[in-house]
């Protein structure tokens, strides 16, 4: 009896928490009812909301905060149009006035008292609303207030194409106040939402042959029957082709209609009008035996797509129910939108979304409306959890459905890459494990989602969280975390949980401990790699020793292989090591012997780790595993099964070894290694020799302060020269994002000359920063030089020791065209007498061989490097000055675009210390100037300078057609193809 007394207690233990956890907690709640009228041709909103605002805090407020979200539309000093900056967009920096948006009209009384309504100073859509009286705990006010919107331009998510409306974030809406204080917030496009629970009922006025889509359960019978009219006739199509593909707008109905929604339970009010709308009608049917009723809404655009939307629609509906929990609302539509925010936005029980994400919004009924976290500052608990899920709806019809689905789709492709056989989860870890294996990767939770780099937004939030999650399915058990997704949807829906509380019912329902997932893996961003360390055969056991060789704990999933590859038998190992004890460090795994010829780590890919290729070891001898090399085009993905070199074809050409042909060699390009290299031997058929380039390089991935280490060596073979330069980089900080980026270097350069015989060194140490975004970016760039020509020759009057150091500022005065300034200075701090270095005027001397010039040993007439060949170094002056200064020179360069044509205008001023002749018939000068056009072949890779006016004419002006075109100078950068640097730049977005 006392046995079954202390268990019956210790079975309702989960309970009495529970219920003492319901009764420490609380929320606000936020009762709607609004009447709105649009003005679809002044494009504006006319309405009055009335607000039961009830406070079930412990605490008095003396205020309330509300956004007023379409002021962050006002003008471009709005945190959104901040954003929209850092993130890379200047439609809203240079839209028209008559494009953008706002609130007005406002006028606050609560429970009739008129309020103060204040300001925040800083983001006009964020107020106070300061009340007559403290509102007591537990008591109501009624607030009311007209207002006036002026819907904006399609920018982000409220807006307007046309006659196409998206009304979002619309009304005066109370932030969240919670346990954790007020959560007032400015709009943001990246960076989602935390409102009230409430109920709504909301009038919508509008010509009367609008279709709509909205929150909430539609009151008037006659629309009702309209929109099911609509439905049949669009059931009746089948093809794009009867749909047609007419976009345009009817006339606007001189008759209007008000429509009434009801909703509660729900924490936000969205709707969606446009007269151009198909309609399509289905439902689902739930394991309770409740119908909901699924809706589409889309335009003749991709009419088949939303067909199919339709079904997807109901999957989501069905699928999100069976493993989250049931879906609590009538109905879920889908609506085609012209959406600027992403492929689509969710609301509850309506979502604008384009056909390909329909699962995924409609998913987010779950996260983002039903249980309502906080996404502003944990993102992920909507955006990532919600991934999860619909990457399980995907793989349910195609185990191989991902984010890098379309290479696995053709079967052939997938062998070309050598992506054959991989599961989704190995695909869909690439994309985040690229920024990671750069040193640019964040913590899936603990920063909020501004804080995000525009890339990790998606790769971490949305990529990296879904994997995780499905990590965490595999230790748990999918049985057991589906037991502990339910228990968390039950216990937290319509209340708002935060990660903690997501992590209390998960340990609650396994009964483990997950600090070491929730808190060290979530994070942080810690580098988790693990490995088998030895083999034991014993008897018929196989005793594997695991090795975690990362600074926390985890755990791992190990299988047992046959000779083919086949798993045998798979174990998790606990959650171990990350402590500074080698013996706990390492664990213990028994398997059964039968068939076994390796052991393999996560064989899976599920676990978070960048290096996979020490997974693998043979029981015979307890060696490690090497498969034969295969050469894979292009790039391919890391495996514990193969081991693999990527190659692409090269072609090369300057005066000097005419026409090269070779190929590039180098391992895992997408995701760097520890190690990396890259062999590209190029034949020279004019010379007969084997020209190319090669590097190899240590990536070391620092846990604090600097964000990378490379530690490599290039050496480079071209025009009878040959370079060798080991080098160390540090970049900082460790945060890649919306701050500036330093880069800290030094080198060791030797150039040996095989037509002269002879042998330059150069030890350079530079930095450099740098800081953009879509307006204005700056930077600058220091750089000192030891310089040793000829080191067969002992003489150190030849020596020079040379400081460089150059600013550039560039600013856009349209959506499309911008002004450059770059200044320069340059000076020797030693120069000896016999020292045959020199600061070039037009362009730098590339002492170091940094540039490709297609004619460096001036054989042609067309593309001699300096007179015709510029590399924009130095003083840059676009037209040719033979000068170069061996004491100081400095310069200042301008361009700009100019409107209406592709072409820019430049103008350059310069000084050096030395008087010196520049041309025939012309005075020696210190001071000098040019001027003339740009022309932008192709854009930054290629381009013409055409010299008009300047020191290198006798008259300041050309003296004929010919002096002109002979003066004609250009810029190749082909460092701006090289593959790698493009896919680095990418992912530091």
């Amino acid at each position: 009896m006392k046995r079954c007394i202390s268990l019956c207690g210790l079975a309702i233990l989960p309970l009495l928490s529970h219920a003492q956890q319901a009764t420490t907690t609380w929320q606000q709640q936020a009762n709607y009812s609004i009447d709105v009228t649009l003005d679809d041709q002044q494009h504006t909103l006319s309405g009055r909301e009335e607000l039961v605002y009830t406070n079930n805090s412990p605490d008095a407020l003396p205020y309330i905060w509300f956004h007023l979200w379409p002021n962050a539309y006002r003008d471009n000093n709005t945190a959104f149009a901040r954003q929209q900056l850092r993130n890379g967009s200047r439609k809203f920096q240079f839209a028209k006035p008559e494009q953008r948006g706002f609130i007005d009209g406002l006028a606050f009384q609560v429970n009739g008292q008129p309020a103060t309504l204040q300001y925040d100073a800083a983001n006009p859509d964020m107020a106070k609303l300061v009340l007559p009286q403290p509102l007591a705990p537990g008591a109501s006010i009624t607030i009311t207030t007209p207002f006036r919107v002026k819907i904006p331009n399609s920018f982000s998510r409220f807006g307007h194409v046309d006659q196409s409306y998206q009304i979002t974030q619309w009304y005066p809406k109370p932030a969240v106040y919670d346990r954790k204080g007020w959560h007032q917030m400015p709009y943001l496009d990246q960076g989602e939402f935390y409102s009230e629970f409430g109920s709504f009922d909301v009038r919508i006025t509008l010509p009367a042959n609008y279709v709509v889509g909205a929150t909430g359960v539609l009151q008037n019978p006659d629309e009702q029957q309209r929109l099911d009219q609509l439905a049949a006739t669009t059931a009746a199509k089948k093809t794009q082709k009867d749909f047609g593909d007419d976009l345009k707008f009817p006339a606007s109905s001189s008759d209007t209609k008000t429509l009434r929604y009801v909703q509660d339970r729900v924490h936000d009010f969205a709707w969606f009008a446009d007269k151009r709308f198909n309609v399509l009608k289905s439902g689902v049917t739930l394991p309770s035996g409740r119908q909901v009723t699924s809706w589409v809404l889309f335009t003749n655009k991709d009419a088949e797509k939303w067909i199919k939307g339709l079904t997807d629609v109901n999957k989501a509906l069905t699928s999100y129910s069976e493993w989250v929990g049931e879906y609590p609302y009538a109905s879920a539509t889908a609506v085609d939108g012209a959406l600027s925010a992403g492929s689509g936005m969710e609301y509850p029980m309506v979502t604008v979304t384009q056909p390909s994400a329909i699962v995924h919004e409609v998913g987010h009924n779950w996260f983002y409306g039903i249980l309502a976290s906080n996404e502003r500052d944990f993102p992920w608990l909507d955006e990532g959890v919600n991934s999860y899920v619909e990457n399980r709806v995907a793989e349910r019809e195609n185990p191989t459905a991902g984010q890098l689905e379309f290479l696995v789709k053709s079967s052939r492709l997938a062998r070309t890459l050598g992506v054959d056989g991989l599961p989704a989860a190995a695909l869909n870890q690439v994309p985040f494990q690229a920024v990671a294996s750069r040193g640019l990767d964040q913590p899936v939770s603990g920063i909020s989602s501004a804080e995000y780099g525009k890339l990790n937004y998606g790769l971490i939030v949305y990529g990296k969280t879904a994997a995780l999650l499905r990590y965490l399915a595999g230790y748990l058990g999918q049985e057991k975390f589906d037991a502990a997704m339910h228990a968390y949807y039950q216990r937290w829906q319509f209340r708002h949980p935060y990660p903690e509380d997501m992590q209390a019912v998960f340990e609650e329902t396994s009964g483990q401990k997950l600090d070491w997932f929730f808190r060290d893996m979530l994070t942080t961003q810690n580098r988790y790699e693990a490995a088998v360390s030895d083999l034991l055969v014993q008897n018929e056991t196989v005793k594997v020793l695991v090795r975690n060789d990362s600074p926390a704990p985890f755990a791992v999933p190990v299988a047992t292989l046959d000779a083919q590859g086949n798993v045998l038998e798979t174990q998790w190992t606990p959650a171990f090591g990350g402590t500074e004890d080698d013996e706990q460090d390492e664990t213990q795994l028994n398997f059964r012997r039968a068939g076994v010829v390796s052991v393999v780590v996560d064989p899976g890919y599920l676990t978070p780790q960048l290096n996979r290729r020490d997974d693998r070891m043979n029981l015979s001898g307890s060696l490690r595993t090497w498969e034969p090399l295969r050469l894979k085009p292009l790039a391919s993905i890391e495996r514990w099964d193969r081991h693999t070199i990527n190659w692409l074809p090269v072609i090369g050409a300057n005066t000097s070894d005419k026409f090269m042909l070779g190929a590039a060699f180098y391992n895992n390009a997408l995701a760097p290694k520890r190690l990396n290299y890259l062999a590209m031997p190029m034949y020279s058929f004019n010379r007969n020799e084997l020209n190319g380039i090669g590097t190899l390089n240590l990536n070391v991935l620092p846990r604090t302060v600097a964000r990378q280490l490379l530690t490599g060596i290039q050496v480079q073979r071209f025009e009878r020269y040959r370079k060798i330069e080991p080098s160390v980089t540090l970049l900082l900080p460790h945060s890649a994002f919306n701050q500036p980026q330093h880069l800290l270097r030094f080198a060791n350069t030797t150039v040996r000359n095989q037509n002269l015989g002879q042998t330059s060194s150069f030890q350079t140490l530079e930095y450099r920063v740098q800081h953009k975004n879509a307006l204005q970016s700056w930077g600058a760039h220091v750089e000192f030089n030891y310089m040793t020509p000829d080191v067969e020759v002992d003489n150190t009057d030849r020596e020079a020791a040379l400081l460089r150091a150059t600013a550039t500022y560039s600013r856009y005065y349209n959506a499309k065209k911008q002004i450059r300034a770059r200044l320069f200075g340059g000076r020797f701090l030693k120069s000896g007498a016999e020292s045959p270095f020199v600061i070039g005027l037009s362009g730098s001397p590339d002492y170091r061989r940094q540039t490709a010039f297609l004619d460096r040993q001036q054989i042609s007439d067309t593309y001699t490097a300096q007179r015709h060949q510029t590399d924009d170094r130095d003083g840059a002056f676009k037209a040719y000055l033979p000068v170069g200064s061996r004491r100081w020179l400095s310069t200042l360069g301008v361009e700009a675009d100019l409107p209406v044509t592709s072409l820019a205008v430049f103008a350059d001023l310069g000084a050096t210390k030395e008087f010196q002749t520049v041309g025939p018939g012309l005075e020696a000068q210190r001071l000098y100037y040019d001027a003339g056009l740009v022309v932008p072949i192709a854009k930054n890779i290629l381009r013409l300078y055409l010299p008009v006016a300047g020191s290198q004419y006798a008259n300041g002006l050309p003296d004929s057609r010919k002096d002109f075109t002979d003066r004609i100078r250009f810029v190749l950068h082909l460092e701006e193809l090289n593959p790698f640097r493009v896919l680095n730049e990418q992912l530091a977005q």
